[in-house]
C-alpha cells in the first residue's frame, strides 16, 4: 500500500485491512485488478473502501497518493520503477492481498531474444526479497 510522505502509517512495516477502513483511497475504476483486489479485501471484512479518486494509470495513482490525496494499493512492481514518486510503501497484513502474475510460452516455438530476456528476468527474480536472486 502506498501512503503520502509523513502519513501516520508511513513508518509502519504493515497494516491490517481494518486499519484502512476510514482512510481515503485512490484506486482504479471498477473492473481493474487493483480495484477488484481492494473491493474483495474490504468486502471479506464487511467493509466498504472510502474511494475519493479513480484513475486507471498506475503512475497517476502513485502521484495522487504522493500528493496527499489518499492512500492506495500499489503493486510491488512499482517499488522498482525508475521514476518513483515520494511516499511510503507499507505491506497490507493479509494473505489475500496478493496477485499472481503468470508467464506462458509455447515449448515448441522459438522465443525472440527480448522474450528470452524477459523470461529469464522474471524467473530469476526473488519475489519475496524484492531483488534478483544473484544480488542478495
Amino acid at each position: 500500500m502506498g501512503t503520502p510522505p509523513g502519513h501516520p502509517l508511513a513508518s509502519r512495516a504493515s497494516v491490517s485491512v481494518e486499519e484502512l477502513a476510514d482512510l481515503p483511497f485512490i484506486t482504479a475504476r471498477q473492473g481493474h485488478w487493483i480495484r477488484r483486489l481492494l473491493d474483495r479485501l474490504f468486502a471479506a471484512r464487511g467493509l466498504t473502501p472510502k474511494i475519493v479518486c479513480e484513475s486507471d494509470e498506475p503512475s497517476a495513482i502513485a502521484g495522487l497518493i504522493s500528493a496527499g490525496l489518499g492512500v492506495g494499493l500499489v503493486p510491488a512492481f512499482a517499488l522498482r520503477a525508475a521514476a518513483r514518486v515520494p511516499g511510503a510503501w507499507v505491506a497490507v497484513d493479509s494473505a489475500d492481498c496478493r496477485r499472481t502474475v503468470t508467464l506462458f510460452w509455447s515449448a515448441d516455438s522459438r522465443l525472440s531474444a527480448a522474450a528470452r530476456l524477459m523470461r529469464a528476468t522474471i524467473t530469476d527474480w526473488d519475489w519475496t526479497a524484492g531483488a534478483p536472486r544473484d544480488e542478495r
